[in-house]
């Protein structure tokens, strides 16, 4: 349920970045702050309950992915069409099925070709058949390596120790801030005279209030679900993101989207029935 929502909280995340976009900030200047936001509250909560803010090396560098993948995401959003990065995206499970059967050793059965070809038709047809790669420009590129790094960092997470939710979640928002600070730097951006403290602040809230808790939901899962399946779970987070941009945006949304959201919505649900019913697979963790 958790990693449910998450991914539909992770399909709306495009409305306050437009938003802080809106109110003058970049998609990197955004995604910094917001990160920021979230290391105060974690340091300050890991710090007020005493936890244990440890780490493997494994698991800090699959944070780092995932803070790379949300970093990507963030900017991505405000570079191109939010239905068409949600799109590129979303062949991450393509990308860890792939992981799952090269890596860590996990069968390919015919449900995987079942699986992956419903999300992959069902996202095609979410975006109306428009897909040239050709006219891919640098936001969907982001968003294509965002996907990548995704899977990869989620194999990471769940093959590596164990690891609190917490200090993991600090990791990633931590890895993300100096990410978000890297891409202002080489992009040139400077703060825009347009952003005041109403900008700065609701992106420090933002990043407390919402990304503390979706990205808290999402390593939960990551920890627990196999790459594949998590990433499968999440193209729900298409749905949610389309049928909103369709509406906030007036972004297109008709037959040939609601039956490809159905085809995604079944891929996901198949998936995680065909790995419940099979024998639990137990990567080593190192």
């Amino acid at each position: 349920m958790l990693t449910f929502l998450s991914a539909i909280m992770w399909g709306l995340w495009w409305i306050p970045i437009r938003l802080i976009e809106s109110m003058g900030l970049t998609g990197a200047q955004a995604s910094f702050l917001c990160n920021l936001g979230a290391v105060i509250l974690l340091a300050a909560f890991i710090a007020a309950r005493r936890l244990s803010a440890r780490i493997g090396p494994k698991a800090l560098l699959g944070a780092f992915l995932i803070a790379l993948a949300f970093t990507l995401y963030s900017i991505a959003i405000t570079l191109s069409d939010v239905v068409r990065v949600i799109l590129l995206f979303y062949l991450a499970p393509a990308w860890s099925k792939i992981i799952e059967w090269a890596f860590l050793r996990m069968p390919w059965q015919r449900s995987s070709w079942l699986t992956l070809g419903l999300s992959l038709i069902g996202a095609y047809l979410v975006l109306g058949g428009d897909l040239s790669l050709a006219s891919l420009n640098i936001g969907d590129l982001m968003a294509l390596a965002a996907g990548v790094s995704w899977a990869i960092g989620a194999a990471l997470i769940f093959t590596g120790r164990r690891a609190p939710v917490a200090a993991l979640t600090l990791a990633t928002v931590g890895w993300g801030a100096l990410q978000s600070a890297f891409f202002v730097v080489i992009l040139g951006e400077t703060l825009s005279d347009a952003a005041g403290i109403g900008a700065l602040g609701l992106s420090l809230a933002l990043g407390a209030a919402y990304l503390v808790p979706v990205i808290g939901m999402t390593l939960w899962g990551a920890l627990r679900l196999a790459p594949a399946l998590l990433s499968f779970l999440f193209t729900l987070e298409i749905v949610s993101g389309v049928i909103s941009a369709a509406i906030l945006l007036d972004e297109p949304f008709g037959l040939w989207q609601a039956l490809g959201g159905t085809l995604i919505f079944a891929a996901a649900i198949f998936e995680a029935v065909m790995t419940l019913r099979a024998p639990p697979a137990a990567p080593s963790r190192a």
